[in-house]
């Protein structure tokens, strides 16, 4: 069974047999589940780790994971294994009510961050992770979709302020901070 420890630990052995060791500075670690890997969606998560580690130099250290695919990256979100992931809008659902795959035992620390392609996929992440990285993470998307649209179609189409909307699951409080900033979201 794959842990956090392991995704890490092979995560930082990568960079050090490919002769860029991590520098003295302790950067938050921070694990991007995309699906397949060679899929649009692997794509994207490095896409997003590479702006995310470009744009909080000295904060982040990101990576992006291929995955067996969107029931993996909830349940590996939710549990606290990652802290982002692409999932289908129809599993998230399901994990929320405790169906299907959750039959019986609701994923209720998954959260959303963005939603994508019309609602059909979202980026997910957990109760665990702080406000501030999402925060982070979801404002550097918005802020580069024509990069990450090459890099994945779901980004191309996407209208921001239309992202927040209604979601299973609830929107993560570093997201919701995010949107209420730039207008797309109402305090309640």
């Amino acid at each position: 069974m794959l842990t956090r420890r392991s995704l890490i630990g092979a995560s930082v052995a990568a960079l050090v047999l490919a002769g860029q060791a991590p520098g003295a500075v302790a950067l938050q670690p921070v694990l991007i589940g995309g699906g397949p890997a060679d899929g649009a969606d692997t794509e994207a998560a490095e896409q997003i780790c590479r702006l995310v580690s470009e744009r909080a130099a000295g904060t982040y250290d990101c990576f992006a994971r291929p995955t067996p695919g969107s029931v993996f990256n909830i349940r590996a979100a939710a549990g606290g294994l990652m802290e982002f992931g692409f999932a289908r809008s129809d599993n998230s659902r399901e994990a929320v009510d405790g169906k299907g795959a959750w039959e019986g035992r609701p994923a209720t620390s998954l959260r959303s961050a963005v939603r994508l392609r019309s609602g059909e996929a979202l980026f997910v992440t957990g109760t665990h992770v702080a406000d501030d990285l999402v925060y982070d993470v979801v404002r550097t998307v918005f802020e580069h979709l024509n990069a990450l649209g090459r890099a994945h179609p779901a980004f191309l189409d996407l209208d921001p302020a239309a992202t927040p909307g209604d979601l299973a699951p609830p929107l993560h409080p570093g997201a919701t901070r995010y949107y209420r900033e730039r207008g797309w979201l109402r305090a309640q």
